[in-house]
């Protein structure tokens, strides 16, 4: 009796611990129903350009900002390693 206890003991904590199936992590999202905020531009002008690494060698995307919407241009994917060109205010702001 005190064994078979232990036994349902110990198979209801690892199923609460363990607990059913991993998510599959790797898998890619679903584009189709994705939505994502596009990046503000703050009311400012400029071109910041992506890399795919630190020593800035290879594009991997962009965001163009204009004076005439406060919304970027997006194109490709962002990362840590980017640069920023042509920064300026919008007037009127």
């Amino acid at each position: 009796m005190k064994m078979q206890r232990m036994v349902v003991l110990l198979g209801v904590g690892l199923l609460a611990g363990c607990g059913g199936v991993e998510a599959d992590v790797d898998a890619p999202a679903d584009l189709a129903t994705r939505e994502d905020a596009l990046p503000a531009c703050n009311h400012q002008s400029f071109e910041r350009v992506f890399y795919a690494e630190a020593a800035k060698l290879t594009e991997v995307g962009w965001w163009t900002c204009g004076c005439d919407s406060n919304t970027a241009w997006v194109s490709g994917r962002t990362t840590a390693f980017s640069t920023t060109f042509g920064a300026r205010a919008c007037p009127g702001w």
